[in-house]
């Protein structure tokens, strides 16, 4: 396990130190931007353990009993305890997380369905000519480009607010 000097660090560097690491993770635009900066900052060890971590708490909140974690990510008991107490306790994070992660999967699971309704034409696809619904697509995609410009400012933005640790 990775150890944290025991060297005195001044708390306001500290807390700068920190609000960094957030303001890194929150101006990332890609998975693939916060999976260099992972594979950079961590080690190969410590990026399977957060990964393990988060899915030892996702399997919890749908209800998985230890015995088939365990079996399934190779990991003890006591570090279920560990996720299970966290979450807990608090756990506000991970809850997000798995709730986003949640949302995300449902997403694909109905894409990868009407995907396959298109492939065994048991539906038409939507994009033939002379489409009714073109215009509001059109217009969807234009309010989801200026969206994503204004979630990008507001992470900047973020990025440059500093937050108790």
């Amino acid at each position: 396990m990775t150890k944290l000097s025991r060297k005195y660090i001044d708390p306001a560097n500290f807390d700068h130190y920190v609000n960094n690491l957030w303001s890194a993770f929150t101006l990332m635009d890609s998975k693939e931007d916060i999976r260099l900066l992972f594979k950079d900052l961590f080690t190969h060890t410590e990026y399977k353990m957060f990964a393990k971590r988060l899915e030892i708490a996702r399997r919890l909140r749908s209800g998985e009993n230890y015995e088939d974690i365990m079996k399934a990510l190779n990991v003890t008991s006591n570090t279920i305890t560990k996720i299970n107490n966290i979450l807990a306790e608090k756990g506000d994070g991970l809850r997000k997380a798995d709730e986003k992660l949640r949302q995300l999967d449902k997403k694909h699971q109905q894409f990868r369905e009407n995907r396959q309704a298109v492939l065994e034409r048991r539906v038409l696809p939507r994009y033939k000519g002379g489409d009714p619904a073109a215009l509001p697509k059109l217009l969807k995609a234009g309010v989801l480009a200026i969206d994503r410009s204004i979630t990008r400012g507001v992470k900047r933005h973020s990025a440059r607010k500093n937050l108790s640790v």
